[in-house]
């Protein structure tokens, strides 16, 4: 029974190790695209962390720019639910540099 504690311990140890070593996959942040029922003038730009909203004229809308990880994400997604807006969709998009070098 101890070897087994032993043995898990190590484990969790490692993959520690591991994910402190591992860079994150996008380290200046990813761009995203929200797409939301509903619309929300310009002066809430800053409470979405900056990102840009497009108005379209079927009364919905698309937040677009590039968050830092996915907790910023899930900040921006969480706001959205508190002002009872429907989520449609939710995209990462490559930069054009990715698609060049891909």
């Amino acid at each position: 029974m101890a070897n087994i504690k032993n043995e898990n311990r190590l484990d969790s140890d490692l993959m520690d190790t591991e994910e402190r070593n591992t860079p994150p996959s996008h380290p200046e942040g990813s761009f995203f695209e929200i797409h939301v029922k509903g619309h929300l003038d310009s002066q809430w730009s800053d409470w979405f962390d900056g990102l840009d909203a497009k108005l379209l004229d079927n009364g919905e809308m698309i937040l677009s720019g590039t968050l830092i990880d996915q907790a910023a994400l899930m900040g921006v997604l969480n706001k959205l639910s508190r002002l009872n807006l429907n989520l449609l969709s939710v995209n990462e998009l490559k930069k054009k540099n990715e698609k060049e070098s891909k």
